[in-house]
C-alpha cells in the first residue's frame, strides 16, 4: 500500500477495528486458526496451536494502535494500517512495528 493511501485510511482503519464486532468464539477455533475473539468484554487474538492450546494476544499493533486481523493464507496476524506483520505467536515478522504483540492472561 502506498504511503498516500495509509495516510487516508489509517482514521478509518484505527476506528473501524474497535467499533467491528466479532461473533468467533476462541474454543471454536481449529488448530493452526486465528480469529479477533471477545474474552469477559475485552477483544483479544486468539491463536489454536498445534498441541490445541489457544494463546491469547492483545490485537493492538505496537506501531500506532490499529487492531491486527488473522490472515488464514500465511497464518499471521496483519495489521491493515501500515502493514506489520506477526506470527501466529505475536512476534514481529514484519514492521514498521518494533515490539511484539502483548500476551493476554486471562
Amino acid at each position: 500500500m502506498n504511503k498516500i493511501k495509509q495516510i487516508l485510511f489509517f482514521p478509518v482503519n484505527f476506528i473501524s477495528g474497535r467499533i467491528r464486532k466479532t461473533t468467533a468464539i476462541a474454543q471454536d477455533l481449529k488448530t493452526g486458526e486465528g480469529a479477533i475473539v471477545e474474552i469477559g468484554g475485552k477483544k483479544v487474538a486468539a491463536y489454536k496451536n498445534v498441541d490445541g492450546t489457544i494463546i491469547t494476544l492483545s490485537p493492538v499493533c505496537r506501531h500506532l494502535g490499529c487492531i491486527v486481523g488473522w490472515n488464514s493464507t500465511d497464518k499471521t496476524w496483519d495489521c491493515p494500517c501500515h502493514g506489520s506483520r506477526y506470527a501466529a505467536n505475536g512476534k514481529v515478522i514484519q514492521g514498521p512495528a518494533k515490539s511484539n504483540l502483548k500476551e493476554v492472561h486471562l
